[in-house]
């Protein structure tokens, strides 16, 4: 029974299609009127303030990371359960100290891994996939580059070979919509495709770790299978669910940062002129980029016990949706908090989460998106909108371009 009445905010609902292309005016109304509502149709609460929402996810015992019980109360059929155990076995779904040990071995993984030192590769990269684009003058700026650029560096990180990268990131993009939405909402087909991809997904990864023991010991997954410390090793389970993790945040949200981010500069030609002019301001732009259109635009979370937030009584069990996309544009945060600043000093932005769960791939994310940009810059002279508009991909957590043509003019003589 739950302890309070419940507002529909229906006629501004942010997971509708029509919101899909502009979620933001809606997030204002939001802000402005119901800053943290219950959703019947979303069957969770929306939390749409700044501060209410690193509140949230800041307070792991209050707001627990485990979605599980909601998934299988919800959808009990025996096919989703190696789906569940897997989903369940991702450190983003651990609450404390269960989680402090999955990332401890995770982190342990990624130092072996060294990470930093892909710098030059993710470079050259970037450089071969911009190339025919300069000199044919257009580019499908998605296909030819924004997928491709994140899956090929992740998968040269974990020891996922370049000719695998493609089914790899199927099995991932399959998941991923799963992951990230089945607290919350979602169809049995959309259930079906996700367990189909992680039996896959499982049978790929055991050849997998067998082979990089042998000839890449040094790679991430590799790392991940013999990672220890204080004697405790990650279980093949919680080793299938992880790597699929880091795959999917090492591809599909610095894909996204991409699109995003480009658009972003090339319907702010100020913007595009200021860091031509000081590539240093690139690393800046990234972390305004991420506040003003973040990947993710949301991130779910289940109240534990009563509490109140924002004059609103929470019952425990209680699905808390802190909307990302939101906090990015609070007016009592940022100021002018709608439009994008390349120079913006302040910039405390909350899309790579808080508290305990922050990204454990900050570092890759923000070393490629900065170099990234600054090849972009560098191959092309002149960025243009395309022929035909661009287009939003169905996944409404991971908010991106599905399709975005552009114009260039490549730089005499090349890079």
């Amino acid at each position: 029974m739950k302890t309070t009445a419940r507002r529909d905010i229906n006629n501004t609902h942010v997971f509708d299609k029509v919101y899909r292309n502009d979620p933001y005016a809606s997030y204002a109304q939001l802000r402005r009127d119901h800053p943290v509502t219950w959703d019947e149709g979303v069957g969770a609460w929306l939390v749409s303030k700044a501060a209410d929402v690193e509140a949230v996810l800041k307070d792991g015992k209050t707001y627990s990371s485990n979605r599980m019980p909601v998934a299988y109360e919800r959808f009990p059929e025996p096919k989703y359960e190696e789906l569940f155990a897997t989903i369940g076995h991702l450190m983003t779904q651990h609450d404390e100290p269960d989680h402090r040990r999955l990332r401890k071995l995770t982190h342990y993984a990624f130092q072996r891994a060294a990470v930093e030192s892909y710098a030059p590769q993710i470079r050259a990269l970037a450089q071969k996939l911009l190339a025919p684009a300069a000199a044919r003058g257009s580019m499908e700026f998605m296909a030819e580059f924004a997928v491709p650029l994140p899956i090929l560096v992740i998968s040269k990180i974990v020891g996922i070979p370049a000719e695998d990268g493609d089914r790899v990131k199927r099995y991932c993009d399959r998941f991923v919509s799963v992951a990230l939405s089945f607290y919350a909402k979602i169809t049995r087909e959309d259930l079906d495709d996700g367990a189909e991809a992680i039996a896959a997904f499982r049978a790929y990864l055991a050849d997998r770790v067998a082979v990089v023991r042998e000839t890449d010991p040094n790679c991430l997954l590799a790392a991940l299978a013999d990672a220890e410390e204080d004697g405790e090793r990650l279980t093949f389970d919680e080793l299938v669910a992880n790597v699929i993790l880091l795959l999917t945040a090492g591809n599909e949200t610095t894909t996204v940062l991409l699109g995003n981010g480009l658009h972003r500069l090339i319907h702010d030609p100020a913007a595009m002129r200021a860091l031509r002019g000081d590539p240093g301001l690139i690393a800046n732009a990234v972390e305004e980029m991420l506040r003003h259109e973040p990947p993710a635009q949301y991130i779910g979370r289940v109240a534990t016990r009563e509490v109140e937030l924002g004059g609103q009584i929470i019952a425990p069990g209680d699905v808390v949706l802190v909307l990302i996309g939101s906090a990015g544009r609070d007016e009592d945060t940022y100021d002018f908090a709608d439009t994008f600043n390349v120079f913006r000093a302040e910039n405390h932005h909350l899309s790579f989460g808080s508290g305990a769960h922050m990204c454990a791939g900050i570092q890759l994310a923000r070393v490629e998106a900065k170099i990234a940009f600054e090849t972009i810059l560098k191959s092309f002279s002149d960025i243009r909108p395309g022929l035909t508009e661009p287009v939003y991909g169905p996944n409404m957590v991971m908010r991106g371009f599905q399709s975005f043509p552009i114009l260039v003019t490549g730089r005499p003589g090349g890079l």
